[in-house]
């Protein structure tokens, strides 16, 4: 049986038909090193979703039950709101920085019907400014927030009447900012490149040695954490023109202390 699967990954930064090709072949580039160990199960990209960028797949093969669960675990699914429940830790994605001054939305790959999960403001204020009573427009302009910024979230409203679902930061997304707080050293997020070629612009600039630790959180999302005294906004200036169309947020332990003084 042909197994198909909408991955959690979102696709942007293409409007170019030749980087939309280049991105395209390197997705499936990325699969197949993902399922290398499965030679006799294949995966065929159907299509890239309209309606949320996201790659559709299917898998054949008889191993493909154990990719499947691979590629759930290593980069997720879509999955259906009825299938949420209170508790319930999911990846998520920053949309519509600002727009609101109630909170911010969170797009966590949640279909049928599509629904961007919550974090009020009261939720922000407890877990990122000690529960001093700022504004959101604060809170966003102290973290760097903008969109694509990974959070892991965890659900604590769920309103199956009117679709609505509401979480705070999971305690895997606080650690960030206790280890750049505690650490001293600034975190370097960038959106809309893959791993590969961030490394790539690191390299050519001379500033791999400047980088502590990489974390992916989707193929186009990525944090690097900075050796201490390595300022995020210097190495920002110097590899931006090689990452075209690549936004870039900078995690700054100063900042962040400002705020909970």
């Amino acid at each position: 049986m042909v197994i198909r699967l909408i991955l959690y990954d979102k696709i942007y930064n293409i409007s170019l038909e030749r980087r939309k090709k280049d991105i395209f072949k390197r997705y499936k580039k990325y699969l197949n090193e993902l399922i290398k160990g499965f030679s006799q199960t294949s995966i065929e990209i159907l299509k890239l979703r309209e309606i949320d960028s996201r790659f559709e797949i299917l898998i054949d093969g008889p191993d493909e039950l154990f990719v499947k669960n691979l590629l759930e675990a290593e980069i997720g699914r879509v999955i259906k709101f009825n299938e949420i429940k209170k508790g319930d830790i999911l990846k998520g994605t920053l949309v519509n920085v600002g727009r609101v001054g109630f909170g911010l939305f969170f797009d966590c790959g949640v279909i049928d019907p599509p629904i961007d999960v919550l974090i009020p403001l009261y939720k922000l204020r407890t877990q990122l400014a000690d529960e001093r009573k700022v504004s959101l427009k604060k809170i966003i302009n102290i973290y760097d927030f903008i969109n694509h910024f990974p959070i892991c979230i965890k659900i604590i409203e769920f309103n199956n009447e009117k679709n609505n679902l509401e979480g705070e930061l999971a305690e895997n997304s606080l650690s960030i900012y206790k280890k750049i707080i505690k650490e001293n050293i600034e975190g370097l997020f960038l959106c809309g490149e893959t791993k590969a070629q961030l490394k790539n612009a690191l390299i050519n600039k001379g500033h791999l040695q400047d980088i502590i630790s990489f974390k992916s959180y989707g193929f186009l999302e990525h944090l690097v954490f900075l050796k201490k005294g390595t300022n995020a906004r210097g190495i920002i200036a110097e590899i931006g023109n090689l990452l075209e169309g690549c936004k870039f947020s900078v995690l700054s332990p100063e900042r962040i202390r400002k705020l909970r003084e």
